[in-house]
């Protein structure tokens, strides 16, 4: 952590700004958290400010959470400020204590609401003159760090690639005609915690048949059949950080249609992890697969993005897609998921996560998929 607090003041300095505040956009009871927040100080908790100066890092949290930030952020580096009477008296006083009456205080701005935003100017608006910070929105800092993967995020992430791999691998192995796609998500949930996995990293999509045909289909009480493809799109989540894989499979024999379309979009993933180097754009990454589905004639079939990145967050920076203006950097780590969607038939979509090194893709995914010729493999 101390390295990405340095990284922040280096930031800082470039942009003149003498602060950076860090909130978070949800703050109840229910253990919604900030994952810029989680990314600079560690903290899990709900509810919190992390303030990092030039000089100092101080950590704001109210009584519920000043022992888990005594255990979270401070060994990364950060003061704990409690915070334990109304906002209108600790908040000036917290803005003191690191050094920032009178400074300019950059706020994330992809973190707090501007309801918020507008608050904490009226809170510091008492205060003398030549003490009043003042607050402006920061460019996306932490979101351009959090881009490139280090040593210790690797890490974390394969871990809940390899969670949710197993979880499928097992629930797979058990799917029958008579089982429906509620029950089918339902197990790979209770797969993902049998794994060792901290939950699942977004609601599961099962969807059979026809139902298939849409992306982002919601599982029904309806059984998953024989001999249609179904879509599973799934993922575990450990020590906050998250993973994403989709298979399509038939439970029985498939047809000859199925293997048509699977076979062009398992090509285009190829093509696609395959071709995709450092200082390609988003745009370029979309365009390996989207050739190769549009040969076949299915190019309008293909209508999202083919990746996305992967951390703290399910779907993060860079974006790979036809609007995307990111540019692929050694260390990033993104989905590769083309996709062939027929109304009435059904889809086919295969995903798995890359991480980009100097000499191209590496996949971290390893469950069992097709083969375009039809036998199972690794």
């Amino acid at each position: 952590m101390s390295e990405r607090l340095e990284r922040i003041r280096a930031a800082l300095a470039a942009e003149k700004l003498d602060g950076l505040l860090v909130s978070a956009p949800v703050d109840d009871m229910f253990g919604f958290h900030d994952e810029n927040r989680e990314y600079v100080s560690g903290f899990t908790g709900s509810t919190g400010y992390a303030l990092i100066t030039h000089e100092k890092a101080v950590f704001a949290a109210d009584f519920r959470y000043v022992q888990q930030s005594e255990r979270e952020c401070a060994p990364n580096g950060f003061t704990i400020f409690p915070a334990l009477k109304g906002k209108s008296e600790w908040f000036p006083k917290f803005v003191t204590a690191a050094g920032l009456a009178g400074r300019t205080i950059g706020v994330s701005a992809a973190d707090m609401s501007l309801r918020e935003f507008t608050a904490f100017q009226k809170l510091t608006a008492d205060l003398p003159e030549g003490s009043r910070p003042t607050f402006v929105a920061a460019p996306p800092i932490l979101e351009t760090m959090r881009r490139k993967k280090d040593a210790r995020e690797l890490g974390l992430l394969q871990r809940a690639i390899d969670i949710a791999d197993a979880a499928f691998e097992s629930v797979a192995a058990q799917l029958t005609p008579e089982m429906t796609e509620r029950q089918a998500s339902a197990a790979f949930e209770r797969a993902v915690l049998d794994n060792g996995g901290d939950g699942i990293s977004f609601a599961t999509i099962v969807a059979a048949g026809p139902w298939g045909a849409m992306p982002h289909a919601r599982p029904r009480d309806e059984p998953l059949g024989r001999g249609r493809p179904v879509v599973f799109d799934c993922g575990a989540r450990f020590q906050g950080y998250n993973s994403d894989l989709t298979r399509t499979i038939i439970i029985g024999d498939p047809d000859t249609r199925f293997w048509e379309i699977y076979g062009i979009v398992d090509e285009a993933q190829r093509a696609a992890i395959a071709g995709i180097r450092p200082g390609m754009t988003g745009v370029d990454a979309h365009v390996l697969a989207q050739e190769v589905i549009a040969r076949y004639g299915y190019g309008d079939q293909f209508g999202h993005g083919l990746g996305h990145g992967v951390g703290l967050q399910v779907h993060e920076a860079p974006a790979l897609g036809l609007s995307s203006e990111d540019v692929l950097e050694e260390g990033m780590v993104f989905t590769i998921e083309p996709g062939i969607y027929l109304p009435g038939w059904g889809g086919v979509r295969i995903e798995d996560i890359v991480v980009l090194e100097h000499d191209g893709a590496r996949a971290l995914s390893h469950a069992t998929k097709y083969a375009p010729a039809g036998a199972a493999t690794t």
